[in-house]
């Protein structure tokens, strides 16, 4: 894997910092978690749930571990706000510590809105909003305690902000951690803890989600898109500064149809 550079050209280290990587069977947050140990970082890695979530995560784990570094697997569910406190207090104690955050839940729904059910809108909401309240409201926590600078990358959706049809639920919930992202790094910004977001537009693997034949798409992105702005967006040196910004891949696709 290259080395991140920031923006001298340096190679950005990460090296002694503890990740935890939530969503980590999912492509994007698997990139970010290989991002983060080849720049140094042991990182835990958090799946939302125990079926092959665990398998795609284990493959991820072995990624890390072939790179001398220290990686542990978590089951985190993140629709119960008790669950990712008790889970990230567990990650704190086994990994040394926490420095990093970057948190990648998804559940897609495609459904015209007379169609969604109640149960439906409040899972999609749970899965894309409330567990990334969640994880931002525990881990800003777990760096208070240690009385330490922290960075939060939170994982999105461009249709948090750009206009298609039949996704208001989705739409809705990714909307809301844009706001989230503003709010809570206005809080924290004072204790040296940043939040900031990296929205993603159509990747591979998600079919269904943006039309690939939109002539604005250049091309599918590829999760390796993702790690590299995460490790910048995690590095104290490099972005120290920036906080409360939602940071597009999305192959040039314009914000609104």
């Amino acid at each position: 894997m290259l080395e991140q550079l920031d923006l001298t050209g340096k190679a950005i280290d990460l090296s002694g910092r503890k990740a935890m990587v939530v969503g980590a069977e999912h492509p994007a947050a698997g990139a970010i978690a290989r991002a983060y140990a080849a720049a140094g970082a042991d990182v835990a890695l958090c799946v939302l749930t125990a079926d092959d979530a665990v398998l795609r995560a284990r493959a991820v784990r072995r990624d890390i571990e072939a790179m001398g570094r220290r990686a542990i697997e978590y089951v985190m569910d993140v629709t119960l706000g008790k669950n990712v406190e008790v889970t990230t207090r567990q990650v704190v104690k086994e990994l040394g510590g926490l420095d990093i955050v970057a948190s990648a839940p998804d559940l897609f729904l495609a459904r015209p809105i007379a169609r969604i059910t109640n149960s439906e809108l409040a899972r999609v909401l749970a899965v894309n909003f409330s567990s990334q309240f969640f994880v931002v409201r525990a881990v800003v926590e777990e760096f208070r305690r240690a009385r330490r600078p922290g960075r939060i990358v939170l994982v999105t959706s461009v249709l948090g902000e750009r206009a298609v049809a039949d996704v208001t639920a989705y739409a809705a919930a990714h909307g809301a951690v844009r706001s989230l992202v503003r709010a809570a790094a206005l809080e924290v910004a004072g204790e040296g803890i940043t939040v900031n977001a990296i929205a993603l537009g159509w990747m591979e693997g998600m079919d269904g989600r943006i039309d690939p034949d939109d002539p604005h798409a250049q091309r599918a992105g590829r999760p390796e898109d993702v790690g590299p702005l995460a490790v910048y967006l995690s590095s104290e040196t490099a972005a120290g500064d920036v906080t409360g910004q939602v940071f597009t891949i999305d192959g040039g696709l314009p914000p609104h149809q």
